[in-house]
């Protein structure tokens, strides 16, 4: 009969286990649903409930039951209250669990009262220290609060067994703490790696409200600067190498603060360091020196154009006043003034206008294209008189190339007089010369009917007037062979 009951209290447990794992209990919590809060009423009857109600507290998250987790809260509240016997004090450094999250004020409270009622007659800093505590395991046990530097900071205080610490009020207690997060885990940065915040928590349960800091940043600023910040920021160092120091005391001159310091270094820009100063410094030295042996060079050149210029131009007076050209045009003078008067009166002017156009040369080495045909006009009447129809001369330029262009001076009269003087004129063998021009050049051609016997020459060549126009431009003078024709090209500036 005894088996017979022992078997079937074991069936009975049995069903009992497997129908509390299949079918969970709602969590109903400790204070019973029976039971009106009301802050006027007396609750010494319910003294009983007081542990159990801080234990289901301590252990329930806060993401879970939140209206029955509130309905205990104000069970334990009203109960105290109305208790004489237990009476929690609320420090100043409650504001930083508060903080963290609000409902650590009953987690607080909670490990207060718990720690009065099963020690009897506990001392207050017994009770802060248990309450201290019911905070950090709630905090540790990940139960919903979010990461806090303070509650941090306060487990390693914890861990490190110097909790107790805290609660020392005497003189020389070491009673404060200063913690300094790192900006980072490294201590060599880049030059564009200078913005840096640095954050420190300071801890002091005895004097929390006088606690004060100051800081500096040595190689940068080397004084101390005081205030109530937990933060600073230093946004754009310059390279060097830094040290950063922060302390924290509850007395007004820092006596027996605590400090906390971090190190690090800033590397220079390259474009900063004495290696590439000095490269930078040989490197403009070389230019400088380069651009006064190329300017030497230039104005070198330029004397020795000017110098050809010049010579040019006392070639050509002396090709023009020479006695072949003088006889050749007072023959034809002579001739005129026998069979024509006024012919011989506008060749006379002619003559006349060339001569002055010769002296009256540009200091430039420029004339417009308008002008150098002028002279050429001249010139050509001059020399129609003598050869008839046998120089002919067909010329298409237009007016606005006329006056909107320029061209070196007698160099277009030079290339027609050159092409006179080296080909054959007569009346059965015409020399024809054609003078075109577009936006960019000055194209004078004729046919090549070279004379058997050449005039000596007076060095007033193309080769000449190539020289003339590098004075002017960097553009060169063209000539040569065509197609039968001999072709010069002549810039238009």
């Amino acid at each position: 009969m005894l088996r017979w009951y022992r078997y079937i209290l074991c069936m009975a447990a049995l069903l009992c286990t497997n129908y509390a794992f299949a079918s969970p209990q709602k969590d109903e919590g400790v204070v019973p649903a029976s039971l009106i809060l009301d802050q006027r009423w007396n609750y010494d009857n319910y003294t009983h409930l007081v542990v159990p109600t801080v234990d289901w507290l301590q252990s329930t998250p806060l993401d879970s039951n939140t209206k029955l987790r509130t309905r205990h809260d104000n069970f334990l509240m009203y109960w105290l209250q109305k208790n004489e016997d237990v009476t929690v004090h609320m420090p100043d450094y409650l504001i930083n669990f508060q903080n963290a999250d609000r409902e650590f004020y009953f987690i607080y409270s909670g490990g207060w009262i718990k720690h009065a009622l099963l020690n009897k007659g506990a001392s207050r800093k017994d009770c802060s220290i248990a309450a201290v505590e019911a905070v950090l395991d709630y905090y540790n046990k990940d139960n919903g609060v979010a990461r806090n530097d303070y509650l941090d900071h306060l487990v390693q205080i914890q861990k490190d067994g110097k909790l107790n610490n805290l609660f020392d009020s005497s003189d020389n207690a070491n009673n404060t703490y200063i913690f300094l997060n790192k900006p980072a885990d490294k201590h060599d940065f880049k030059p564009d790696e200078n913005y840096f915040t640095f954050k420190y928590t300071g801890i002091n349960f005895t004097r929390s409200l006088n606690l004060k800091y100051r800081y500096k940043l040595e190689g940068y600023y080397d004084k101390w600067i005081e205030t109530d910040e937990e933060t600073v920021t230093f946004p754009n160092l310059p390279s060097g190498d830094f040290t950063f120091t922060v302390e924290a005391s509850v007395y007004p001159n820092f006596e027996h603060a605590v400090s906390d310091s971090y190190s690090f270094c800033i590397a220079t820009p390259f474009y900063k360091r004495p290696w590439f100063i000095m490269l930078m410094i040989l490197l403009c030295v070389a230019i400088v020196t380069l651009y006064m042996r190329w300017r030497e060079r230039q104005l070198k050149k330029i004397a020795e154009l000017e110098h050809e210029r010049v010579l040019f131009e006392y070639e050509y007076l002396k090709s023009q006043v020479n006695p072949h050209f003088l006889f050749n045009s007072l023959n034809t003078l002579t001739s005129l003034i026998d069979s024509n008067p006024k012919g011989a009166i506008k060749y006379t002017d002619h003559l006349s206008d060339l001569y002055r156009n010769m002296l009256a040369h540009p200091d430039d080495n420029l004339v417009t294209l308008a002008d150098e045909l002028d002279i050429l006009q001249n010139y050509l009447h001059i020399q129609k008189t003598r050869f008839g129809d046998a120089l002919q001369l067909d010329m298409d330029i237009s007016d606005e190339l006329r006056k909107g262009k320029r061209i070196v001076y007698l160099a277009l009269q030079l290339v027609v007089e050159n092409a006179i003087k080296h080909n054959i004129v007569s009346q059965t063998q015409p020399l024809e010369i054609n003078i075109t021009a577009n936006e960019h050049e000055l194209v004078i051609s004729n046919p090549i009917n070279t004379k058997v016997s050449k005039e000596k020459s007076n060095g007033m060549g193309l080769a000449n007037i190539s020289k003339r126009y590098a004075l002017a431009t960097n553009r060169n003078v063209w000539y040569g062979e065509e197609n039968g024709l001999f072709v010069v090209k002549l810039p238009l500036l």
